[in-house]
Formats: structure tokens, C-alpha cells, sequence
């Protein structure tokens, strides 16, 4: 299709000087072009604050991260969440292409080592 009528909307050839339908000489001319933008958010960080805990009583962190793995080529999404208050600690990664968990950790804050191996 090159065109449509510009009075009754029907399709134009090139060739056609006028509608074969209405005969009109109007010729409507449309073009349509898209673009789509991919946002990547690397990194949420939420603080929650409180007088007595030292720095923050409550961290939850969300990113992206590059891997150290040569079998995670794509990065790994990463979820954690350090509550002080409940002495809880909450590790979980994932592959950013598959989206398979690679680490899931859970136990209290107070026996938690920081282990950075799986990343």
C-alpha cells in the first residue's frame, strides 16, 4: 500500500491518480516509526533508621551485579535484607538471564559470615 483516499480511506496503488472506489484525487500519506528505550535499574537501596541500632536498623538492597563466574556471563540479580531488629539475614541470587536462583541464604543475623564467593 503507498496511500490511503483521503476521502473514503480506501488503499492506493503508486499508480492510482485517482480512487478507484470515489474518485477523489486526495491522497492521505501515513508513516509510522517506533523506538523502544530498555531501562536497566542496577541498583534499590532502602535504609530504615532508628536511635539505638548503630548506622541502620533495617537494609534492603536489590541490584544487578557483574559475576565472577565465567558461566554467569549475563550478571547476577541480587536480593538482601539485613534486619537488625529481628536478627535476621536474607541473601538470595540469581541468574540475570535465566532467572535461576545460583545462592539462597537464610539464617540469623548473629551467626551470618559475610561470604562473597557465589557472586
Amino acid at each position: 500500500m503507498w496511500a490511503r483516499c483521503g476521502q473514503c480511506g480506501a488503499e492506493l496503488k503508486e499508480s492510482d491518480k485517482e480512487c478507484p472506489k470515489c474518485d477523489s484525487t486526495r491522497k492521505a500519506f501515513g508513516r509510522k516509526a517506533s523506538t523502544s528505550i530498555a531501562v536497566k535499574i542496577v541498583e534499590t537501596t532502602a535504609k530504615q533508621k532508628r536511635e539505638g541500632f548503630r548506622r541502620f536498623m533495617k537494609q534492603m538492597i536489590s541490584r544487578w551485579r557483574p559475576s565472577r563466574s565465567p558461566e554467569l556471563k549475563d550478571g547476577v540479580n541480587e536480593e538482601r535484607i539485613i534486619d537488625k531488629e529481628k536478627d535476621e539475614y536474607h541473601h538470595t541470587v540469581k541468574d540475570a538471564r535465566t532467572r535461576e536462583v545460583t545462592h539462597d541464604e537464610h539464617e540469623p543475623l548473629s551467626q551470618h559470615k559475610n561470604q562473597s564467593k557465589h557472586l
